[in-house]
């Protein structure tokens, strides 16, 4: 075996099998790493696949650190964890703010936030830390994350367009916007919103909401012909069966009908009480589900937009590590 000048050859005989076992796990982790077809190609197209496998195996091949400058692909790393970084400290200022906010709506999305904040901070740290010193170990765990966040962002798309999708409100003749009914949405969503703990959170949300505020501008005479959002519908008036007519600014007659003449158990629930409205009503949750409908939606697709966007970030993040492997350890 070939030896530098003033070695011990036994030192250099362990240095050898110790990059040996490195050099192998560089090349399998990767492999063991990459969930997606993508991964692979892209990792196969730009990587620098000019080793030859049998001289890994040859004991007398020696790996030592090299001059040579990071790939592009470390680069692109630096500096999109850069950003994240940034933006991480963003999502936890968020969440610090929220937790000084007076309203409970605001402090139950706390401990969310912040964890989400953090936990992505770590990811940003690793990917900065390993592409900017060239750590192959700290590269791979910051691997190891991207993946479960890959996961995370893939499993969440799809739930949210599968308890998303059915649901939606009547129309009823006469008036311009629809009702709503909760048992016509996803079971899941029932479940959260029928829990009374879960509803009374989502009482204090709309309560801190303009919603209702609004409704009662609307004039008497324009009231069946303005388009009400869900939460309008739903919560600040009783449901169109009840037949309460309104007289005055968001206020109704609640004793012009025989409650008898009707089914919806809606009716005696509802008071021109501002503190009570139709917040218990089946209607007000059904118009929350419709609202959780429209902003899944919305959600599912910004989720599909940045987990396709992570997936080519993981792809240049597999180059990147496999390119520190081979880019920082030449052969002598």
């Amino acid at each position: 075996m070939p030896t530098r000048t003033g070695q011990d050859p036994f030192l250099v005989w362990a240095q050898t099998r110790l990059k040996y076992i490195y050099i192998s796990y560089s090349i399998s982790s990767p492999l063991i790493f990459s969930p997606l077809p993508a991964c692979y190609f892209l990792w196969f197209c730009i990587g620098p696949f000019d080793f030859q496998f049998e001289s890994i195996m040859d004991p007398r091949v020696v790996y030592f650190k090299s001059d040579r400058p990071a790939s592009k692909s470390a680069f692109f790393i630096k500096w999109i964890n850069t950003l994240a970084v940034l933006l991480s400290l963003v999502i936890i200022g968020l969440g610090i703010w929220l937790a000084t906010r007076p309203g409970d709506c605001e402090k139950y999305l706390t401990a969310p936030v912040f964890f989400v904040g953090a936990f992505f901070l770590l990811v940003a740290i690793l990917g900065l830390f390993g592409s900017w010193c060239a750590l192959v170990p700290v590269l791979y765990a910051y691997l190891f994350l991207m993946f479960l966040v890959l996961l995370t962002f893939l499993i969440v798309t799809i739930f949210i367009f599968v308890v998303t999708t059915p649901g939606g409100g009547y129309r009823v003749n006469g008036q311009m916007f629809l009702e709503y009914k909760l048992n016509s949405y996803s079971k899941y969503v029932q479940d959260k919103l029928s829990k009374q703990s879960n509803w009374n959170h989502v009482k204090a949300c709309i309560a801190g909401t303009n919603n209702c505020a609004n409704f009662n501008n609307i004039l008497p005479n324009a009231y069946l012909s303005t388009n009400l959002n869900p939460i309008q519908s739903g919560c600040c008036r009783p449901p169109s069966e009840c037949r309460y007519p309104m007289i005055s600014f968001g206020t109704f007659d609640t004793s012009s009908n025989n409650l008898s003449s009707t089914s919806n158990l809606d009716c005696p629930k509802f008071s021109n009480n501002v503190t009570v409205r139709c917040y218990e009503c089946d209607s007000c949750r059904g118009g929350v589900a419709q609202e959780l409908k429209q902003t899944g939606r919305v959600a599912g697709i910004i989720s599909l937009i940045i987990f396709l966007i992570l997936i080519i970030v993981y792809s240049v993040a597999c180059c990147a590590s496999q390119n520190a492997t081979w880019e920082h350890y030449g052969r002598v």
